[in-house]
C-alpha cells in the first residue's frame, strides 16, 4: 500500500495518538448522546433499552478495533488516559440525562446517576468480553436479552418511590407501579 511506519508518524506523532485517531471515528458518544438528545418524554426503559442495545452494537461492530484498544491501553499510561477522557464524556452525557429525570421526579432522586452510567457501560463491556466472539445469531439473541433485562432491571430500581400515608400505603396492592424503597 506504500504507507511506512515513518510516513504514519510524520501525522500522528505517537502510536496512542494514532489509536486515538482510530478510535475517535468508530466512538460510540456520539451515537449515545443522539439517542439521548431523541429521548425527551419516551419511557426510561425504552432509553435504556436503546442505550445498551446501541452500545453492545457498537462494541461489536468494531470487536478487533476494541480489543486492541483494550490491549495497548493496559500497557500504555498514555492511551489509558485518553481512553478515560472519551469515556468519562459519554458517563458525563448519560448522567446528565439522568438528572434531567431527576429533577423531573421520575426517578429516584437518592440514587447517585454516575453509578447507573458506570454500571451500563460496564456491564456492556463485560458482556462484550464475554461474548463478543459467539455466532451473530447466538449474539443477537444473548445481547437483545441482557438489553431487555438489564434495562427493565434498572427502570424498575430507578422508580421513584410512592409518597403516601401510612393509611393509604395499606391498600396500594404489591403489583402497583408505586412502591416503597
Amino acid at each position: 500500500m506504500g504507507v511506512t511506519e515513518g510516513l504514519l508518524y510524520h501525522y500522528f506523532p505517537s502510536k496512542a495518538a494514532l489509536i486515538e485517531a482510530c478510535w475517535h471515528e468508530h466512538w460510540w458518544h456520539p451515537r449515545a448522546v443522539a439517542l439521548l438528545q431523541q429521548a425527551a418524554e419516551r419511557p426510561l426503559s425504552e432509553v435504556l433499552h436503546d442505550l445498551i442495545r446501541d452500545h453492545l452494537a457498537t462494541l461489536r461492530e468494531n470487536a478487533p478495533g476494541f480489543r486492541m484498544h483494550a490491549a495497548e491501553m493496559l500497557r500504555d499510561s498514555e492511551l489509558a488516559s485518553i481512553s478515560r477522557r472519551y469515556i468519562s464524556e459519554t458517563v458525563q452525557a448519560i448522567v446528565e440525562y439522568l438528572v434531567r429525570q431527576q429533577a423531573a421526579n421520575r426517578i429516584r432522586a437518592d440514587l447517585d446517576p454516575r453509578i447507573v452510567a458506570d454500571v451500563i457501560l460496564g456491564t456492556d463491556t463485560t458482556f462484550f468480553v464475554i461474548h463478543g466472539r459467539l455466532s451473530d445469531a447466538e449474539w443477537e439473541s444473548r445481547a437483545g436479552y441482557l438489553a431487555a433485562e438489564l434495562s427493565r432491571l434498572l427502570a424498575r430500581s430507578l422508580e421513584p418511590p410512592c409518597h403516601v400515608s401510612a393509611d393509604l400505603s395499606a391498600t396500594i396492592k404489591e403489583s402497583s407501579p408505586c412502591r416503597s424503597v
